[in-house]
């Protein structure tokens, strides 16, 4: 919903313009990935229902909309049903539904006055500036039951199963496979992934025995753990961090902290290639002209590394319980957010991700410690990305690598991003929804007594350029960081 198209659009429409925009559809879909399409549509979806939830409340509470447009700019294709006119535009960035009178600076007709925006009671003002927003959170809440439903709930049992596993790693050699369960390690019974976590842990580069669970059949596979960095076998080799797993020295293959200081030959404060596996789920990347400046002991220098990423045990939940843990899961991830978001703003996030982007400096040696793959404790190659803000080419890149690993995760992922969107736009800055709310809101107050009080839009208009200008500045230093520097699931 917007205030700010103009009261007359551009009438002229063609299909051959509209065939160009198809076209590029199919050459996103031909020449990128079909996932990139398919996310492509349901962000354009998700925009579409977002003015849907304007469209439907405006005709519902007796307002007149003229116009419901996909995209922006030149008009495309359109068509006119009653009162509304229908259609796509060139530049997909957005939607907009025309709400006749949003504004006192809006000219209405005399006689369709009683059908604008500006005239209706508070409530219902309310209910269509919201209605957006409520569409976001709908979405987040089908979406989320869809999930329960069709992959069921995580049970409090602690068991797991494997969803991943790493090339080159102790699962490979051990031929894990997914949906593997792994039952004991060196003959103690594996009570949650924690555990697991914390005996592989201490036992990095040892033999071991490993009992599998596949279906109802129990394997016993002896292997020899691989490991990744701790902080101090990190700073011992310059460009390198913690949770780096290492897999070749001068293209020689390594496994293991022994295998690498065979492979180094004593070669110590000698420039060398380490091709690295890195924790965050990038490709592996070849770290040249690095220096190793102190031999240390296995146990010291790595954490052990099994190689397999967890999926919790779930059981099916039904209609019931997978409709009460969407909402669950919803008021989780909105509390996630708004508690995110507040620490951004108030703990110098902006201005952080505003001085890495501008510098190229995006985060230098990692510092922080997450946990990570088998319980290890792994720094993450950048600690940026927590005061980072994530364009829409950024998310719907996030979008394209989950497609390929994870339904439950891309699910999950398209439920997080319209709980965001659906936030961000309640924020009380015109032109946003959460504006419109606020003037709103305003007017109430100011009309208590009888009086009928309707802001000078004039006054306001300054604030909205700011507010565009603002956002314009932010979503462009987003999508350029996000090029430059993507994330990886």
């Amino acid at each position: 919903m917007s205030n700010l198209e103009p009261a007359i659009a551009d009438t002229s429409s063609s299909p051959w313009r509209l065939a160009i925009l198809l076209a590029g559809l199919a050459a996103l879909g031909l020449f990128a990935s079909v996932h990139w399409l398919l996310v492509v549509l349901f962000f354009l979806f998700m925009i579409f229902m977002h003015e849907l939830g304007h469209f439907l409340t405006a005709r519902w509470t007796g307002m007149k909309v003229v116009e419901f447009f996909l995209g922006f700019g030149p008009r495309l294709w359109s068509f006119r049903r009653g009162e509304t006119t229908y259609g796509i535009k060139a530049i997909p960035a957005g939607a907009y539904v025309r709400i006749i009178g949003m504004n006192n600076m809006d000219f209405v007709a005399p006689e369709d006055e009683h059908l604008s925006y500006r005239v209706k009671s508070f409530p219902r003002k309310l209910l269509v500036v919201s209605a957006g927003s409520l569409m976001h959170f709908l979405m987040a809440v089908v979406l989320l039951f869809v999930v329960f439903f069709v992959y069921g709930a995580p049970t409090d049992s602690g068991r797991w199963t494997v969803s991943a596993v790493s090339e080159s790693s102790a699962a490979a050699a051990a031929g894990v496979e997914l949906g593997d369960e792994i039952v004991a390690i060196d003959g103690v019974e594996v009570r949650d992934f924690n555990h697991f976590g914390d005996l592989v842990t201490v036992r990095g580069g040892e033999v071991v025995d490993v009992v599998i669970r596949r279906g109802e059949v129990f394997m016993s596979e002896q292997v020899t753990l691989g490991s990744r960095l701790s902080s101090a076998g990190a700073t011992s080799i310059s460009g390198l961090f913690p949770g780096d797993r290492i897999l070749a020295v001068d293209g020689q293959e390594v496994f293991g902290w022994d295998g690498f200081l065979e492979a180094l030959d004593g070669r110590v404060g000698v420039p060398l290639a380490i091709t690295v596996d890195p924790p965050n789920g990038a490709d592996a990347v070849v770290v040249n002209g690095a220096v190793v400046s102190e031999l240390l002991p296995r146990e010291v220098a790595t954490r052990g590394f099994f190689g397999v990423v967890p999926r919790p045990y779930r059981e099916s939940v039904g209609l019931f319980g997978s409709a009460v843990d969407a909402v669950s899961e919803f008021v989780a991830f909105t509390r996630a957010f708004v508690v995110g978001m507040v620490d951004l703003v108030s703990g110098g996030g902006l201005q952080s991700f505003v001085a890495e982007t501008l510098t190229g400096d995006y985060g230098g040696a990692a510092q922080g410690v997450a946990s990570g793959e088998a319980g290890s404790g792994i720094a993450t190659r950048s600690t940026a990305d927590a005061n980072r803000i994530i364009s829409i080419y950024g998310a719907a890149d996030l979008a394209t690598q989950i497609f390929g690993e994870s339904g439950e995760g891309l699910l999950r992922f398209f439920a997080l991003i319209n709980v965001s969107i659906g936030l961000i736009n309640l924020l009380p800055l015109p032109p946003l929804d959460g504006g419109h709310a606020a003037v709103a809101v305003y007017e109430r107050v100011r009309s208590i007594g009888g009086r009928n009080y309707q802001v000078d839009y004039a006054k306001v208009l300054p604030l909205v350029y700011g507010v565009v200008v603002v956002l314009l500045l932010f979503g462009l230093l987003a999508v350029f960081r996000d090029i430059v520097d993507p994330l990886n699931f």
